[in-house]
């Protein structure tokens, strides 16, 4: 009987290292990070509905206050505050990072503002558990990208 037992407890133990390598595993169902090994910031409409996808929910700290990791793969999600989100793929310097006294649930709520590389200024929010992902850092070089 402990043989079976032990077999049982191995077999759970595999499955459920497969189902967390897949929920963390990268995939094509969401934009990259940078190749230099950067941060992509991705930029959604201040009151956008997510795409129900694994990588938006694992970023989602509104919707997944206790589970979320903000930042994992490189990619940050953020939502717009002010400014005009470019189009198609910009650079950015961070240039402030404010608000980040976290909430009931540990997230914070960071607001960057960030000068793109033409001169105009986007200002974003930042949800995120600062114990799992760093704050965007003034002076970090970032990729911006909307969410489409």
């Amino acid at each position: 009987m402990p043989a079976r037992i032990a077999k049982g407890a191995t077999v759970a133990l595999v499955v459920l290292a497969g189902a967390l390598a897949f929920w963390l595993w990268p995939s094509a169902e969401h934009p990259g990070a940078k190749e230099d090994g950067g941060r992509t910031v991705l930029v959604a409409a201040g009151a956008a509905v997510l795409p129900k996808t694994r990588f938006y929910a694992l970023r989602d700290c509104l919707g997944n206050p206790t589970t979320c990791v903000n930042g994992a793969e490189g990619v940050v999600l953020t939502y717009t505050v002010s400014g005009r989100v470019p189009r198609s793929a910009a650079t950015a310097t961070v240039l402030t990072d404010g608000n980040c006294e976290p909430d009931r649930y540990g997230v914070s709520h960071c607001l960057n503002k960030l000068r793109l590389d033409g001169g105009e200024t986007l200002v974003v929010r930042h949800d995120h558990n600062m114990g799992n992902d760093p704050c965007l850092a003034p002076g970090e070089r970032v990729a911006v990208r909307a969410l489409a």
